[in-house]
Formats: C-alpha cells, sequence, structure tokens
C-alpha cells in the first residue's frame, strides 16, 4: 500500500508540474487557439471508439499540433484493447512514434453494447502492436520529459483525469481540458459524462479550464464520410468505418473536437462563461458566472468543416519516408530467410522480394490488411517460393490471408490490400530456367544470392491496378 501510495503521489507531483504552466493569456482569450506558426501540445485520452480513430487520423494529418502522449481509456474499448488499437494506428499509418499509456480496467462497470464493435474497429481491425509498447498510466511519473504543459484532449470518459486529482487534489487547477459534449440548452450531457459519471462530476469540479465542443453540425456525415478518396491510411479507413458489412458508423462527434483544437479559425468560442452543475437525471447544467471556468466552443456557420476533414485525412503527414515496409538491413533478410526457411534457396529470395514489391507498390505495411494469393507448383524448389511471399509481405497461412493455387507455369502472385489496390508480380517466363542452371554451376546458396543482386526489372514484370 505504501508503494502504491508513493507512486501516486509521484504521478501527481510530475503531472502538476508539467501542468503548472498554462498557456499565455493572449492564447487563452482566444479561446485556447495558439497564434500563429506556435505548435500546440495535445495529450489525447481516448477510448478509441470509430470516431476517435477518425479524430485521431485527423491530428495526425494537422500542422500545428504536437501529440505528446495517448493516454486510453475505459469505454466503448477496454483501456488495454484501446491501447493496441492506438498503436496500431500510429504503426500502420506511419506516423512518428507516440508514447502511449493505458488505462485502468473499467472494474464494476458494465461494458456498452457496441465494444466488440469498437474493440473490433467496426470489423476492420487495425494490425496489433509490433514495435511500439504501452506502459500503465502509473508510469507517467517516471517519463515526464514526454509530457510538457499543453491541452488534454478527452474524447472518452474522465475516468484518467479523476484518477490524477484523486490522488493530488488541486492537480487539475491549472489544466485546460476540451471535451466532446452533446448541448441542449443549458444542459450538458453525453458518452463522456454517462459510463462513469463520479468521475465526470470530479473533473468537472476540479478543472481549472474546460471547453466544452458542441458536437452538433448541420452537415452530412454519411456523404462527407462516404465521399473521402485517395489511398491514404486514413482514407482507407474511413471508407471502410463508413459503412459496409458491419453497418455505418455516420456520426461526426469526436472528429470536431479535434478540428476545434487543432483548427480553431473555423470555431467561435462564446464570451460567457459558466460554472457546473451536476444534474440528478446525469450530466450537467451550466449557470452563467462572471469568471467562470468553463466556455462553449462552436463550429462557426459554414465554416467549412468537410474541407477541413478531407484535407487532414488525405493530408501527407500520415505517412513519412521510413515507413516500415521499406527493406529491411541486407544482412538481417538473409540471416531471417535462412533461418525460417532452412537454407538460403533462389525461390525463398524470389518470393520474398516479390512480396516486398508489393509492399512497395500499394504503400502497405504488411502482415494485415493485405492478402496474398500464389500460384505455383505445389513441390520444391518452386514451391520455396511460398516461404519467401510470405515472409515478404507478412500474409501467412496462420492469419488465413494467404492462399495457393496449382499452378504448371513461371510462379505468379497476386496481392490485394484493403483499400482495393492489386498488385501482380510475375517471374519473367526464362527465370525457372535461369534459376536452375545457376544451381547447378554454382550451387544453392550462390543462386540464391545471385537473384538477391540482380535488379528486380532482370526478375519480374509487375502490374499494378488501384
Amino acid at each position: 500500500m505504501k508503494r502504491v501510495k508513493s507512486v501516486a503521489a509521484a504521478a501527481a507531483f510530475v503531472i502538476s508540474a508539467l501542468l503548472a504552466n498554462p498557456l499565455p493569456a493572449h492564447c487563452r482569450a482566444a479561446g485556447g487557439a495558439p497564434p500563429a506558426g506556435e505548435v500546440r501540445v495535445l495529450i489525447v485520452d481516448t477510448d478509441m471508439g470509430l470516431d476517435d480513430a477518425r479524430a485521431i487520423f485527423a491530428l495526425l494529418g494537422s500542422r500545428g499540433i504536437e501529440i505528446a502522449a495517448f493516454c486510453t481509456v475505459e469505454g466503448s474499448a477496454s483501456a488495454a484493447k484501446a491501447a493496441d488499437n492506438v498503436i496500431g494506428l500510429i504503426e500502420s499509418s506511419g506516423a512518428v512514434p507516440v508514447t502511449v499509456y493505458r488505462g485502468f480496467p473499467g472494474g464494476s462497470k458494465e461494458p456498452p453494447p457496441w465494444r466488440m464493435h469498437a474493440e473490433g474497429l467496426g470489423g476492420h481491425p487495425f494490425p496489433p502492436p509490433r514495435s511500439l509498447s504501452h506502459s500503465p498510466l502509473a508510469d507517467i511519473a517516471s517519463r515526464s520529459d514526454q509530457l510538457p504543459a499543453g491541452v488534454w484532449l478527452a474524447l472518452g470518459p474522465l475516468t484518467n483525469l479523476a484518477w490524477l486529482e484523486s490522488r493530488d487534489p488541486g492537480v487539475l487547477r491549472d489544466m485546460e481540458v476540451w471535451m466532446p459534449v452533446s448541448l441542449d440548452g443549458k444542459t450538458v450531457d453525453g458518452w463522456n459524462f454517462d459510463y462513469d459519471p463520479e468521475a465526470a462530476r470530479l473533473v468537472m469540479e476540479a478543472a481549472g479550464t474546460i471547453f466544452l465542443v458542441d458536437v452538433s453540425w448541420e452537415g452530412d456525415p454519411g456523404r462527407l464520410l462516404g465521399d473521402v478518396e485517395g489511398n491514404t491510411p486514413a482514407a482507407r479507413w474511413i471508407t471502410a468505418t463508413a459503412g459496409g458489412e458491419t453497418g455505418a458508423h455516420l456520426f461526426l462527434f469526436d472528429e470536431i473536437a479535434a478540428a476545434a483544437v487543432a483548427a480553431p479559425d473555423l470555431f467561435e468560442v462564446g464570451g460567457e462563461t459558466f460554472e457546473p452543475f451536476a444534474r440528478a437525471g446525469g450530466g450537467f447544467s451550466l449557470k452563467g458566472s462572471d469568471g467562470g471556468r468553463i466556455r462553449i466552443v462552436r463550429l462557426k456557420k459554414g465554416a467549412g468543416l468537410e474541407r477541413y476533414l478531407h484535407g487532414v485525412w488525405e493530408a501527407p503527414g500520415t505517412e513519412h519516408e521510413d515507413h516500415a515496409h521499406h527493406m529491411p538491413a541486407t544482412g538481417d533478410v538473409l540471416a531471417l530467410l535462412r533461418d525460417f526457411h532452412g537454407h538460403l534457396g533462389p525461390f525463398v529470395v524470389l518470393g520474398y522480394r516479390m512480396g516486398r514489391l508489393a509492399l512497395d507498390e500499394t504503400g502497405s505495411p504488411g502482415y494485415f490488411g493485405i492478402s496474398a494469393e500464389v500460384h505455383s507448383v505445389l513441390e520444391p524448389p518452386r514451391s520455396c517460393l511460398i516461404d519467401g511471399v510470405q515472409l515478404g509481405s507478412g500474409c501467412t497461412l496462420g492469419k488465413r490471408n494467404i492462399s495457393i493455387e496449382p499452378f504448371d507455369g513461371p510462379p505468379f502472385a497476386i496481392f490485394r490490400t484493403a483499400g482495393g489496390a492489386t498488385v501482380t508480380v510475375r517471374l519473367l517466363p526464362g527465370i525457372p530456367a535461369m534459376v536452375k542452371r545457376s544451381v547447378d554451376s554454382e550451387g544453392v546458396e550462390q543462386a540464391g544470392m545471385k537473384v538477391w543482386e540482380m535488379d528486380e526489372s532482370e526478375l519480374f514484370e509487375i502490374s499494378v491496378d488501384r
């Protein structure tokens, strides 16, 4: 027990120190909008519903935004699964790695009926974490350098913020909290409050500055989400979650809150300030108060939310040159091929190169969201190509995203991505005979090295259909 108290006290001290430096007065007067050219630092708290995922993609594509950390909270998804999904989103989009903290399990709270839909991300799951990992929220105490003072964007229930406040009363006093809400006159309710009402009460009473973003919008979410075009990770994900076999998810809540923080010019902050009063039936009533801690943020009429969201969902900022599908160091790959296949043969090398070419052509990170259909003789040595395709593309028999079709001619493979791209990679007609001559004259490993070093134009015919 003493150990828990000491960690909590340390965490509270760190948070207090980090957030004791509020934004300058001229920023707060503009409703939290930073001056032109200034980077806004965010801590994003999310329960990873479908709109959370789209909001995070929008933030990743927004200029002037730096995400210092993600914290996941029990809500639409469980806190641990939400953390896995955040990391999967970061890695699959090619975004710069960000620290991820997972919140606490839900305890006695009943999961919402849509949890399976949220944790599976609408039936189109992100890949699980590969190189990044998440830490418990209590570890925030030991990583203070990664949490500079900034804005806390609460896209889910307020459990994490309440945890911080309960361990050091007053720690939220200098914090700036933004959250999406449903407004009915001066009555405030919504998911952030309903799932953990006690946490919501504590945060609403303790936070120093609260910006309530009205998520009502006069546009047509179905048209906006259905019109997304392009081949960025965000566009592919939004297209998948806007409809299809799993049903539509045609509303914008957290996306609007994210836009309010990232694109303040599209919004107006009301001049009136309020204090909150908890309602017996749930939610809060707002009462006007000079010097109140709460302000209401609304989208300007005709502001162009559609243009903004389309722009950031298609922004190149969600991808970078060091994407995971780039080929690893030669020595690492050859060692991996030997260890997995048993030796370095020419056909396993050819299969590996076919898989990597498919990833390069589609921009896919591999493993998930892509499938392979290999056409080959089903006897070694040509069937060794199948092992290489699995290693090169990440499509594996265990995940059931690779299939094998018997074929007597030069092997080829068809790769299809979730975004609709198809890449066909064929061995040129003379390659099997060339490989046999090389094996006969130089040995199997030297033949493997030979096809590793040849230019792709000497080995493959590639066709792409986007």
